[in-house]
Order: C-alpha cells, then structure tokens, then sequence
C-alpha cells in the first residue's frame, strides 16, 4: 500500500466529521457540505501530491473545501429561494438550545459565501484576521469588512439570545459534536 492510501483511509476514518462539521459552517446545509467534502477529497487525492501526513491532508482538504465554495457559479438568489426546502425536521429538539443552533445557522445561510466564510474561519477555527486574510487570499482590510457586515447582519437577524457580551470582534458559534446532547 502506498503511503497516500493510508493517509486517505485515515482522513476519511477518523477525520471526515470535522471535515463535514466544517463544510456544514461554511455552506449552511447538511448535503451541500457533504458534496463539498467528498469532492475536496477527490480533488486532493487524485492529483499527484505529497500527501504522508494526515494532517496536511487534513489542511490541504479544508482549503479546497473553502476554495469550491468560494468558486461555486450557482446563482445565491436561486439557492435562498429554496432554501426553505433543505431545513431538515426530524421531531423535537434534541436539547434546549436546539432553536438557538437553528436560528444561528439559518442567520449563516443568508450571508454572503465571502462574508460566511470569514465568520466561520475567524471565530469557529479562531485564525487570526491575518491568517483569515492569507487563506482566502484576500487582504486583511477585506476580512475586516466582512467580518463588520456579517457581524452587524447576524446582530440584526439574531438579536440577543441570551448569551453574554462578547468582546466587539467576536461571535459565538456553537455546533454539537456528534453524539453529545
């Protein structure tokens, strides 16, 4: 077995729910982050790469997750109209917060890709504004003013759901690990 074998099947074993966890934030549905997963591995893996090392691959992954979602050509206006059709109801919510985590990632659907993005890379993976910056390959002065829209959006949409006053440049975003309640 090539090395790049045991890398892939040790990414998608051990890996592949953080990697969706992480779509999921970026796109805002369950199947669109599962589609972007699987081609950011089939991306990743089919090319001819030095890939020895889980987590490289594991890096190399999220940045290609970002890069397709950044990329994608379908119309923003066609997808918000349906997105009422991906909310997915399976009966009641599995803790008291559960209406807060729907509020927040319906609030995240309807940003902006670029604006989302920024979000989701500067307070859930908590890189700095210039790491922010390098990943998406963009200035430091346009994550800023993502980061000010989206926040200012998310304000407007979300209100205050109990939560206490973060500090100005940050949000908290709070997503379940599979099976915890």
């Amino acid at each position: 077995m090539r090395a790049w074998q045991g890398v892939l099947e040790t990414l998608i074993r051990e890996r592949r729910s953080s990697l969706v966890g992480y779509a999921y934030l970026l796109a805002g549905d369950r199947p669109t982050a599962e589609d972007l997963v699987h081609d950011a591995i089939i991306r990743t893996f089919s090319r001819a790469r030095r890939l020895d090392d889980v987590n490289r691959a594991e890096a190399y992954v999220r940045r290609t997750i970002l890069t397709q979602l950044l990329n994608r050509r379908s119309s923003q206006a066609v997808a918000r109209s349906k997105q009422h059709l991906l909310i997915e109801r399976d009966g009641p919510p599995a803790d008291e917060h559960a209406g807060e985590h729907d509020a927040v990632v319906l609030a995240l659907r309807e940003l902006p890709a670029r604006q989302r993005a920024c979000v989701v890379l500067r307070h859930v993976e908590q890189l700095t504004t210039a790491e922010t910056a390098a990943r998406m390959g963009i200035s430091e002065g346009a994550v800023k003013r993502y980061l000010h829209d989206a926040i200012a959006h998310l304000r407007e949409t979300l209100g205050d759901l109990g939560f206490a006053e973060e500090p100005r440049e940050s949000i908290a975003v709070a997503a379940p690990r599979r099976g915890e309640r």
